[in-house]
């Protein structure tokens, strides 16, 4: 818990980024000594809603279960028998056993991965992957905006998907599809209010009921996984009655007839036997966006994992956006892309890896998945070079691996071997699918080498040979424009020193760089690495981080497409996309069912009846994250199961009750919760949960297995959408009661053998 200091204690207050997540929302923190001792927002910087896991960030900062010096395994993967090391010995020992890696296998034998947003944490990683001449780069954008980003792409050749939000007084009509409310997007829930009082018309397209649908003028409520037909009928009715903006078509699109043809058979009413959505409502909320112009579609993660049915739902949205005139204009879908006054995109080097020397092989999924890979980048590269010369801010968008590529090369050498593994907080056994495979792999002997680097011992540092302590967002420096998605730049300083042994991420990309051959690329520290990022503007990172609001935005410009171009081949908006059908993909991609569901697994169907999603935001977690908080868990202590309450009467479920939660790849245990909102078919099993109080030993690795879903959610190509994301909802189960009760909660530190 927090230490409780008296205020004459307290030496000063600082400014800097929360820790709890990675939205990198400004605090003024209170410090005493070296120590954060009370937290609160600064919404004079950038502090955008209330948010109830903020009040932790001290107890995060100093929890006594961080992992907080660099530790050796000196059992066997997963015994939980550590032995305290220093960090030099820890990177000489890894550098030595990557060179080696290298000398047998080639560069591409090493994958990496980070988990949750970590400023300079996730772009020093893919800059030391492209250095070294690596592709196998696996982070958080998988399962979240790489979907709907790359369909941008293939289209319009920028990106709008993430940061856009409805101008009040401005923007007439917002879709928010699968937006998931103020669980999930708390500041455009509290933007959505404003814009709501000035008139604003909402459509809110979600299975589950979120206090989104209920501020909205119109509510759809599709069956999960079939957004593509939604989104297809709505744009069927746009056309057909002539509601698309027919002068912005004929000057800037190509493409307009063949998809007119390719969703002339979705009618509302077909749309509407697939979809579950009544006919009626399908026209008006077409009509309702075609209509109220400058209209917004954000981005919203409901439509980035329904599996194969994601590629028709995400460039649905794409296609809304373009034949309503909606893209580049005020108040619709801003074009966004990092200030020119930066020097982001060079230092990322991947201009490098395309050219290593070394480099003979792209991405483990690149034969399969070639829109995300280094083919992939060439092309679209090559596209967009009259408009982006130096490629789009989010260029790692374009290279991220399927996640189910990995224990494949791993366990099998397929299509070739990867021999080490190096995770940065992540916790992939309860956030990918399949999580058994993945298992396997991260335990088998064919993988030579496996590195974590957190702020805990997680289900997967239970499993690899190193543990490194890493900093958290009140320890480090921030120069942050979200993966190179922003048109800004905010910066912090550190508020405190690093505590125990703690280190930077950047710092062991650094030390692992300067030890492998790439010695004069890296700065000493982060904060020399961001004045050099900076250079171009004039400021250095410290005179960006003091200024009274520490953003460099660029200026708002609009319509620059008719100056420039769109960043396509053509110059112009490609409905049908050539740079897919250059990659072997539609131009224009059918709607397809989910692998499981109704239509896509009729007989299975009959034996699994409910439709599951899964994945959703939770108030109390950031994805795996705050397991371990004392306040956090008392709120949600055990995985939750939501169903509609007539629903659970007739299967003889009591709320609050233990149910199993079967797939036809298994079963796992949760806690039922009731929600009249639901949809009577539609059922939602929460994601990512694991019970850090549990013992790191033996096969249960802090109860990975006991309620996470996504043990029992299918992976691999048959499964995937055109990029390889994972599939986590749209897909079907059955629920019965459990015996027993749900476990109380007894929080205690999990017990880690260590060797003196």
């Amino acid at each position: 818990m927090a230490t409780v200091l008296d205020e004459a204690e307290v030496i000063e207050t600082k400014r800097g980024t929360c820790p709890i997540c990675g939205a990198g929302c400004y605090v003024q923190a209170k410090i005493a000594g070296n120590r954060a001792v009370s937290i609160r927002p600064d919404r004079t910087a950038g502090f955008p809603a209330d948010c109830p896991r903020a009040g932790q960030a001290v107890d995060y900062h100093d929890h006594p279960e961080r992992v907080n010096y660099p530790m050796k395994r000196v059992g066997k993967r997963g015994e939980g028998k550590w032995e305290r090391i220093t960090w030099d010995q820890a990177l000489d020992e890894i550098a030595e056993k990557l060179s080696s890696i290298r000398d047998r296998f080639g560069p591409e034998a090493v994958q990496t991965m980070g988990g949750s947003y970590k400023g300079a944490g996730d772009a020093s990683c893919w800059r030391w992957s492209n250095l070294w001449g690596t592709p196998n780069i696996l982070y958080q954008g998988k399962n979240c905006g790489e979907a709907e980003l790359l369909s941008e792409w293939a289209v319009y050749g920028d990106q709008t998907c993430i940061g856009n939000r409805a101008i009040p007084g401005t923007t007439k009509c917002i879709i928010l599809w699968g937006v998931g409310g103020s669980m999930s997007m708390a500041s455009q829930v509290k933007n959505l209010k404003e814009y709501r009082r000035q008139g604003g018309k909402v459509i809110a397209i979600d299975p589950r009921r979120t206090d989104v649908t209920e501020m909205s003028d119109l509510w759809l409520q599709p069956r999960p996984g079939t957004d593509g037909a939604l989104a297809y009928g709505m744009i069927n009715v746009i056309i057909s009655e002539g509601l698309h903006d027919a002068d912005f078509v004929a000057r800037w699109c190509t493409g307009f007839d063949e998809l007119a043809e390719a969703v002339s058979g979705f009618t509302p009413e077909r749309t509407s036997q697939i979809t579950w959505v009544p006919a009626d409502k399908i026209v008006e909320a077409a009509r309702m966006f075609a209509t109220n112009t400058p209209g917004l579609i954000p981005f919203g993660l409901g439509t980035a994992e329904l599996g194969k049915a994601t590629t028709s739902a995400v460039f649905g949205k794409t296609y809304l956006r373009a034949i309503t005139g909606n893209l580049d204009v005020e108040g619709g879908a801003r074009f966004a892309d990092p200030p020119e006054s930066t020097r982001f995109r060079e230092e990322m080097h991947w201009d490098t890896l395309i050219d290593h020397p070394l480099r003979q092989r792209d991405n483990i999924s690149a034969d399969r998945w070639p829109i995300a890979s280094v083919r992939g980048l060439k092309a679209f590269r090559k596209a967009m070079e009259k408009v982006h010369p130096l490629g789009v801010g989010p260029t790692i968008y374009n290279m991220v691996v399927a996640p189910s590529a990995i224990p494949t090369a791993i366990l099998e050498g397929k299509p070739y071997p990867v021999k080490a593994w190096i995770l940065q907080a992540g916790n992939p056994l309860v956030s990918l699918n399949d999580a058994r495979r993945l298992h396997e792999a991260l335990t088998s002997d064919e993988l030579e080498l496996s590195v974590n680097m957190d702020h805990w011992m997680t289900p997967c540092g239970a499993l690899a040979d190193y543990v490194l302590p890493a900093t958290d967002g009140l320890e480090r420096p921030l120069l942050s424009n979200m993966w190179g998605f922003g048109d800004a730049f905010s910066a912090s300083r550190r508020i405190v020193e690093p505590l125990y042994e703690r280190r930077d991420d950047y710092q062991l990309w650094r030390e692992l760089g300067n030890r492998l051959g790439q010695e004069g690329m890296w700065p000493d520290t982060m904060e020399q690495w961001f004045d050099r990022i900076l250079e171009p503007s004039g400021i250095t990172h410290a005179e960006l981080a003091d200024q009274p609001v520490p953003w460099i935005m660029a200026e708002p410009d609009y319509r620059r497409y008719e100056q420039r171009g769109f960043a396509t081949a053509s110059g112009k908006v490609e409905l049908a996309s050539a740079l897919l059908a250059e990659l072997g993909y539609p131009a224009i991609p059918e709607y397809e069912e989910p692998a499981w569901s109704p239509e896509g697994s009729p007989e299975l169907f009959k034996d699994f009846p409910l439709i599951l999603m899964t994945g959703n935001s939770l108030k109390w977690y950031y994805r795996s994250q705050h397991k371990h908080l004392e306040v956090m868990r008392k709120q949600h202590p055990y995985a939750q199961f939501t169903m509609h309450p007539d629903t659970a009467a007739e299967l003889g479920i009591e709320e609050d009750s233990p149910v199993w939660v079967e797939t036809p790849m298994g079963k796992v245990r949760q806690q039922a919760k009731f929600d009249a909102g639901m949809h009577p078919r539609v059922v939602h099993a929460d994601s990512h949960m694991w019970y850090p109080e549990r013992d790191a030993e033996g096969d249960a690795h802090f109860g990975v297995w006991e309620s996470n879903i996504n043990a029992i959610l299918p992976d691999g190509e048959q499964y995937t959408d055109y990029a390889g994301d994972n599939y986590m909802r749209g897909l079907i189960c059955r629920v019965t009661p459990a015996e027993g009760e749900v476990e109380p909660l007894s929080l205690h530190p999990a017990r880690i053998e260590m060797s003196r």
